[in-house]
């Protein structure tokens, strides 16, 4: 099973920003889609669009995003709202497809 990379802000390069927060690459759409976020980061390539982390969540951080096209799911849930965070490690928690990676600033 795959998990995201911890150390993805050595191991990748910032290849751009979506919505007000970093996308880690590689991004080459609609096959992959890279990790976005910074502090809740969320690898779009493992993300299967469950929406556990949504429903656990209690500030609403992550919102949908439509990824047609790509393997895992037709949608992401995307931390559109990253500086919202309190860090309860919620979403990480519930996360079945190990794509949430949570990093206190």
């Amino acid at each position: 099973m795959s998990v995201i990379d911890q150390d993805f802000q050595t191991n990748r390069k910032k290849v751009g920003d979506h919505k007000g927060h970093a996308v880690w690459g590689p991004e080459e759409k609609p096959a992959k889609l890279g990790i976005h976020g910074t502090w809740v980061a969320v690898d779009f390539d493992l993300c299967t669009g469950d929406g556990a982390c949504l429903d656990a969540c209690p500030e609403s951080v992550f919102e949908w995003v439509e990824s047609p096209g790509h393997a895992s799911s037709a949608k992401k849930a995307d931390p559109a709202k990253e500086e919202a965070c309190i860090f309860c490690m919620a979403c990480e928690s519930v996360c079945p497809a190990t794509a949430i990676k949570i990093t206190p600033k």
